[in-house]
């Protein structure tokens, strides 16, 4: 009888992200850049062992990712593998702590991509677009699987959305059309809405939200779009798996089309000052503003 895999421990995700930070740097003149945003993810049955740990064991993959910088830093790290190479570099530039902290976030797999003993990490870097190109800054992201058997890893980079093109109805011109107030993981928010679109949910992996917020995975990476039209109305429209509701009723559902993907469900009006919940995970007060 084979025996079961065993699920993945605290170490376990710490040597899986080490190898993530030392896979994805960029080097800059006078300083090293090392990916700021880690998402790992775990077969569900796996994370229901961990759930009450969750906010405690990520504080330690922060502080270990902050030691690690500067164990290298100072040239006291374990020379070994791709770490061997990193140091190795006589004038390699520094690694710098990201300013504004590290994000890591855990979540179960919703997507069966992963199975129990499985562990799924994705870290992403913003790196400058080549001088001779210019344009927006992309973000590289590396993709990794590590099993019993060993670990497999692939690298995208992704660019920035370019932005919507104003008209001569609806341009981005800076007015406000509505506040947005919330509170996820990470404390109280207020972000203004200054342009006519806007999509909100967890973000990343080359999911790009305007209002990225720190909850559990039953907020999807896209949730929510909202819309401004040139009357001064509000419309929502769910784009999710767990479902939106406003003042507590429900939008119409985001339902899976014939070749499984997710598609819109249909926009709906929503009132100039109502709460919105995206699923029972976060609340947001939305107070729309009135623009001549």
């Amino acid at each position: 009888m084979a025996q079961a895999t065993k699920a993945p421990t605290g170490v376990t995700i710490w040597n899986a992200m080490r190898e993530e930070l030392l896979l994805n740097m960029y080097p800059l003149p006078y300083t090293t850049l090392p990916p700021s945003v880690f998402y790992v993810y775990l077969h569900p049955t796996d994370f229901e062992r961990i759930e009450g740990i969750v906010p405690r064991l990520v504080a330690e993959l922060q502080r270990s990712l902050t030691d690690e910088v500067k164990k290298i830093n100072h040239g006291r790290a374990r020379t070994g593998g791709v770490l061997s190479r990193l140091i190795a570099q006589e004038e390699a530039s520094p690694i710098e702590v990201p300013a504004s902290g590290w994000e890591v976030h855990i979540h179960p797999d919703r997507n069966d991509t992963l199975k129990p003993g499985h562990l799924g990490i994705e870290s992403m870097l913003p790196v400058p677009a080549p001088v001779e190109f210019g344009g927006p800054p992309t973000t590289r992201i590396v993709k990794s699987v590590v099993t019993e058997s060993g670990r497999s890893s692939t690298t995208i980079e992704v660019g920035a959305p370019p932005p919507p093109q104003p008209t001569a109805d609806a341009a981005a011109d800076g007015r406000e059309r509505a506040v947005l107030r919330y509170e996820d993981e990470q404390g109280p928010h207020v972000f203004t809405m200054r342009k006519d679109t806007l999509s909100i949910g967890r973000g990343g992996s080359a999911v790009w939200v305007d209002v990225q917020v720190i909850a559990s995975s039953k907020v999807s990476r896209e949730h929510l779009r909202l819309r401004h039209d040139r009357s001064g109305r509000f419309f929502a429209q769910d784009v999710s798996s767990w479902g939106t509701f406003v003042d507590g009723q429900p939008l119409p559902p985001a339902v899976k089309g014939p070749d499984g993907v997710l598609q819109p469900g249909v926009e709906r009006e929503v009132p100039a000052t109502c709460q919105i919940h995206l699923a029972d995970a976060l609340s947001i007060q939305f107070e729309g503003k009135a623009t001549k």
